[in-house]
């Protein structure tokens, strides 16, 4: 066994400490090692005197349990041989997606994608402008840009970039929904004094949503991946569930690389609670969004191991 450092002469044994001094440094040691042999891993304070500290007694709330994951109707919760066919399923698309990425680097990707931390704009990018956020995310998404006007244009060819592997991906939508050309998305002081023109600007200036298409799966590196997830996962706690949303995530999930850091498991924890309080209010089995949810929830829960054992899912 590899040591640190090595030992500069050998110890053998041990000696019980008493009152004299010991003789010599070997026997020195040898007390050290009866002492240190006999020394326990966790050591506790007993008998504090807590008047003479600040404190008055120690606290036992070191952190707040997250909420439990609500539960639904046994009907709406998928069978076990429905999650394992699906979870061989999902990984053979995962390597599918990975020998696409690694097979096309040399081809050119032609779509211009907003910065990896302006937030409001990859709203923009993943569902349009007609679909809005909330006051308190522009607000927060104007104090993190950088630019006071961001352009988008569309490309002029607007071909897939992938000729060879379209079969396999045949079930992906091949076409992707480029910028609008010369469409300008002016900063919010501008548009603040030019509330009486809103109408006219707002046709000016809509921006169609995208897919997550292959194409713009292999321009995303883990980091904007991870981004993305966290993302995607934020605007699902404000709003309600939709396809477009759980397309979404799906794509990103199936491009999302393990192991996962510590935020991105939280957050697919988060994401966890919202799905089974999604599934909760469904009223009947042929709700369309009930396949959506369990085929994200199982994801997460299984394929990324985000589920606690201890979790009960039915009633």
């Amino acid at each position: 066994m590899e040591e640190f450092q090595s030992k500069a002469f050998e110890v053998d044994g041990e000696i019980e400490p008493d009152d004299n001094e010991p003789l010599t440094g070997e026997e020195y040691l040898k007390r050290v090692r009866w002492q240190a042999n006999r020394c326990p891993s966790v050591v506790v304070a007993t008998n504090i005197d807590y008047s003479k500290l600040k404190i008055k007694s120690p606290s036992k709330n070191y952190f707040t349990l997250p909420p439990s994951i609500t539960k639904c109707n046994k009907e709406f919760l998928p069978t076990e041989k429905w999650e394992k066919e699906f979870l061989n399923h999902f990984s053979e698309f995962r390597q599918k997606l990975k020998y696409i990425k690694e097979n096309n680097n040399n081809k050119e990707i032609k779509i211009q994608l907003p910065h990896i931390n302006d937030k409001r704009y990859w709203y923009i990018f993943c569902f349009g402008n007609d679909n809005k956020l909330n006051e308190e995310e522009e607000e927060e998404s104007i104090d993190e840009e950088d630019e006071e006007e961001i352009i988008y244009e569309k490309d002029e060819e607007g071909e897939e970039s992938f000729d060879e592997d379209t079969d396999e991906s045949e079930n992906i939508n091949e076409g992707i929904n480029q910028y609008e050309s010369d469409r300008k998305i002016i900063n919010h002081s501008n548009n603040n004094n030019n509330n009486n023109n809103n109408n006219n600007n707002n046709k000016n200036n809509q921006i169609k949503s995208n897919k997550p298409t292959i194409e713009l799966l292999c321009k995303l590196d883990h980091v904007l991946t991870v981004k993305l997830v966290n993302y995607h996962i934020e605007w699902l706690e404000k709003r309600e569930f939709t396809q477009e949303r759980s397309y979404w995530l799906y794509m990103l999930l199936s491009k999302l690389e393990k192991p996962i850091d510590s935020d991105t498991c939280s957050n697919l924890r988060s994401c966890l609670r919202r799905l089974a309080l999604f599934r909760s209010k469904l009223n009947s089995l042929n709700d369309p969004n009930l396949p959506s949810i369990n085929i994200l929830f199982t994801i997460i829960a299984k394929y990324f191991e985000q589920l606690e054992p201890s979790d009960t899912l039915a009633i």
